[in-house]
């Protein structure tokens, strides 16, 4: 029973970082190109931007989106909903985006999810295009995301956030990131991306459905709904944007806890998503993001299970556990961190523990306490809140 039990979690580990990207590399092979049609005409567009007490910030955005617009020579607007802010963000919004921008002041805080649930609702154009306060786009960010339009089977698409941070243990998130991109293009080419980053995402406004209040992924809630409506969600890498890491690994690691804990709220609030043949890509869901929060479990199997067992084959895995586990809080504990192997290997280890704690936080009710707001730097901006 043993042997049994550490095999199935050695399997369990395997199969989302192993056997599913190799499974996906040789169906995906079999597809034709990622959007199916090109030129033709392009849509007009409503960016819409949920901001809390972002007023140090959202000028910034507002002037960005309003030349971004310009440039595509599209008719649209910015949509600013101001999420209970005390601290102007409304009239800074208003003073940078003169005529191109609409500000809708929500009086008492009701979170992401709802403020733009209430953005979309009153947006006008034929796509809708999300973002958050504290990013950067490229000069073409938003003429590549609409190019994908053009293709009709395609109902939201989401561009690539490149990620930057100093060197240390938080550096190896940054090869889980490009990881999880390379997954969500390679998942396009087969059928849909599971989910999108909120930081630069666009969606047909007919097919957008309202976010329930609360909702911790609204990336994937919404693009999941898309799915179902029989539309195609795609990954482009061609649009780009930019953030930074927190600079503390706390920081990141009460992130991950908010985000995995809410895979578990998905679960609770959108259960058709674990029906075949209501959700077109649900062997994509369980590969990507169900069998992910199976891992702390299995690690935590297969080195109990290997410090029992007898044989020349189970002392040395053993071993091989405990030295990686050391060398992954060695990483924590900001020693060696400039070694790529530690690095990972400690990133690799806080997303895990990440994904252990989000289950007891969501278990327990908590997920909405799980994450407050923490400053640090933007690429081309000045320190800012994130609240994500």
């Amino acid at each position: 029973m043993l042997e049994i039990t550490f095999w199935a979690c050695v399997a369990c580990i395997a199969y989302p970082y192993l056997v599913y990207p190799l499974l996906l590399t040789v169906l995906a092979r079999r597809r034709g190109d990622l959007v199916r049609e090109r030129g033709g005409d392009r849509p007009s567009v409503s960016v819409v931007l949920a901001a809390r007490n972002e007023a140090a910030s959202i000028g910034r955005r507002v002037r960005e989106f309003a030349t971004l617009i310009a440039s595509t020579g599209l008719r649209g607007e910015v949509i600013v909903v101001s999420d209970g802010s005390s601290d102007g963000t409304a009239d800074a919004a208003r003073a940078a985006g003169g005529e191109v921008v609409r500000v809708l002041e929500l009086p008492a805080n009701v979170g992401k999810a709802a403020a733009l649930s209430a953005g979309c609702a009153v947006a006008s154009h034929d796509v809708l295009v999300l973002a958050d306060a504290r990013q950067t786009w490229a000069p073409d960010a938003l003429e590549r995301l609409l190019e994908n339009f053009v293709d009709p089977t395609v109902g939201a698409v989401g561009g690539h956030l490149i990620l930057e941070s100093d060197d240390g243990v938080l550096s190896g998130v940054g090869v889980y990131w490009r990881f999880e991109t390379w997954l969500r293009r390679t998942e396009s080419r087969l059928h849909s991306s599971i989910g999108l980053t909120g930081a630069i995402a666009a969606v047909r406004r007919e097919l957008f459905r309202p976010i329930p209040r609360g909702t911790l992924l609204d990336d994937v809630y919404w693009p999941l709904r898309v799915v179902m409506q029989g539309y195609r969600v795609v990954h482009d890498d061609r649009a780009l944007a930019y953030d930074r890491l927190p600079d503390r690994v706390r920081d990141e690691f009460r992130r991950k806890v908010r985000t995995l804990s809410g895979n578990f709220q998905l679960l609770v609030r959108l259960p058709a998503v674990l029906l075949p043949w209501r959700n077109p890509i649900w062997w994509q869901l369980v590969s990507h993001k169900l069998a992910r929060l199976l891992v702390p479990w299995a690690l935590l199997g297969a080195l109990g299970a290997s410090a029992v067992l007898r044989g020349p084959l189970y002392h040395p895995l053993f071993l091989l556990q405990v030295a990686a586990y050391t060398a992954g809080l060695a990483g924590v504990l900001g020693i060696g961190t400039r070694l790529r192997a530690i690095s990972v290997t400690s990133s690799f280890l806080i997303l895990n523990a990440a994904a252990w704690m989000a289950f007891w936080v969501w278990f327990s009710g908590r997920a909405s306490q799980s994450w407050g707001q923490v400053v640090y730097e933007a690429p081309g901006a000045g320190p800012l809140e994130n609240a994500e």
